[in-house]
């Protein structure tokens, strides 16, 4: 059996002048004992449904982060690097304080095990393969991260004191977020990619919040732990993004494809709260 690695000395980070950065780093590059989380008091009786929603937000918070990350130095202006950056950052950071609560709810420890960057997660479908282009990283910023937010905005008075605390830091961190996705949309309205780019995310963001009578999210409004139902949460979406769009001059083209549009339920996987890929 391999022993395990010595913990760097805290000197490779000298550079960090804030003590509290050298510790962050310092337990970051060797992290310890798995994290205790205190998970909170679950009824019975939504122990699955509050399991299945954590899952589902964990996952595509980290694919998310992870697709952000990519742009890192791909991004067309230096500003809008940096705030891929920041993007990932955020997100990245949103996966991993739900992924510890999991633990509760009898899942193991795979976020703190080696490898566990290649462990297959239930995202949306559109989160599976890297962006293939800026306009594919605005789409999933405008469409995705906005869908995301909406769940969460709508778990801000949550009877599930984890979810709830999660929810409202989260709701504010991502205001930047829709800002800059929101800014770049207007700015490449103009191309006809980018309508093409909104249609790959746009069935993926609004069936994720399942069916009209879907069971996860039924149960955790009846029991208070989310404050809207499926077609309600759609709703919020869609009056969120149709401002945006029209102020982008994009309504016009979009109002019968994507606004009003047949979303493709008979793909729909409601174990996994995710659209199948393929016909």
């Amino acid at each position: 059996m391999s022993e395990e690695p010595s913990p760097p000395a805290p000197a490779i980070f000298e550079a960090a002048t804030d003590a509290e950065a050298t510790a962050r780093a310092v337990a970051a590059a060797a992290p310890s004992a798995p994290e205790r989380v205190e998970t909170g008091a679950v009824d019975p009786a939504i122990r699955a449904p509050v399991a299945a929603l954590l899952s589902s937000l964990a996952d595509n918070k980290y694919m998310l982060g992870r697709r952000y990350a990519e742009w890192c130095t791909g991004a067309p202006m230096l500003e809008s690097a940096v705030a891929a950056a920041a993007m990932a950052q955020d997100e990245l950071g949103h996966a991993r304080s739900f992924y510890p609560l999991l633990r509760g709810f009898g899942a193991d420890g795979q976020m703190e095990e080696r490898g566990w960057q290649a462990r297959p997660t239930s995202a949306m479908a559109c989160l599976d393969a890297a962006f293939g282009d800026w306009k594919d990283f605005i789409a999933a910023n405008v469409v995705v991260d906005t869908a995301l937010t909406t769940l969460l905005a709508a778990a801000t008075e949550s009877s599930y004191e984890p979810l709830r605390q999660r929810a409202r830091k989260i709701v504010q961190e991502e205001g930047p977020h829709w800002v800059h996705g929101s800014g770049w949309l207007r700015r490449l309205a103009g191309s006809t990619e980018m309508i093409v780019a909104l249609e790959r995310v746009w069935d993926d963001a609004f069936t994720w919040f399942g069916r009209s009578d879907d069971g996860v999210l039924s149960a955790l409004v009846e029991h208070g732990v989310v404050a809207l139902l499926p077609d309600d949460l759609r709703a919020q979406l869609q009056n969120r993004l149709q401002p945006v769009l029209e102020k982008a001059g994009l309504a016009e083209g979009l109002a019968e494809p994507l606004l009003h549009r047949e979303l493709p339920w008979s793909r729909w996987d409601a174990s996994v709260r995710r659209l199948q890929t393929g016909a």
